[in-house]
């Protein structure tokens, strides 16, 4: 069954709330459901589970058409934490949207920030909440601390100077582009995040010798 957030991050570990608005977020970060009311409905990877003569399936199938003929337009809400997301309202659009493999969905998101500490999984999470602060980008992991802010140097961004739009779209391009390859490549059997791998090839290679870009 999908996992719920609430049922895993206690309450009292969460020092606060950030609304971030509209968001447009990778399918491949919605890790879960917010509750536990719908989990049961669908499998981890937010495949239906109940029978073809319930209410549930007239209206996955509903939006499935909808998806078909004209495009599921309405967001979400969601939570986003430590960089993943758990819906609040809109699972069977996410199941949807997952089936027919679309690469994103909108969302209305509200950040529950963890209480800081000084592990690692910590402060690397808190430079991706900077990060984001700036570039409004939510698709890159890194694993490594200092990560995030030599991303921006290769961009010739200072750490936590904002992006403008065209700056933010060259990035996502470059991204997208990159991570596409690395996973036609087996890249998911590698210990290391595609950010981590687009990291590595931008030390060696640097910006200019992106095989896939245009300038």
């Amino acid at each position: 069954y999908l996992p719920a957030l609430d049922e895993f991050v206690p309450r009292e570990e969460i020092c606060g709330e950030q609304p971030l608005g509209i968001v447009d977020i990778p399918l491949d970060k919605i890790a879960g459901t917010k509750t536990s009311g719908r989990k049961n409905s669908f499998a981890n990877n937010f495949m239906p589970l109940l029978g073809e003569d319930t209410e549930f399936a007239l209206k996955w199938s509903t939006l499935y058409d909808a998806q078909m003929n004209e495009g599921i337009r309405d967001p979400i809400l969601a939570y986003e934490y430590m960089t993943r997301y758990y819906v609040q309202e809109g699972n069977k659009r996410v199941s949807v949207l997952k089936y027919v493999e679309a690469a994103s969905i909108t969302a209305n998101v509200i950040r529950l920030l963890p209480r800081k500490t000084d592990d690692i999984e910590s402060r690397i999470y808190y430079e991706y909440v900077d990060f984001y602060e700036a570039s409004k980008l939510c698709m890159i992991d890194f694993s490594t601390e200092g990560a995030y802010e030599e991303l921006c140097s290769f961009y010739g961004k200072a750490w936590k100077q904002p992006w403008e739009d065209d700056e933010r779209q060259q990035l996502r391009s470059d991204f997208s582009r990159f991570e596409q390859l690395f996973q036609e490549k087996g890249g998911e059997h590698l210990k290391v995040t595609a950010g981590d791998a687009f990291l590595v090839y931008l030390r060696v290679y640097g910006r200019k010798e992106l095989p896939f870009r245009s300038n």
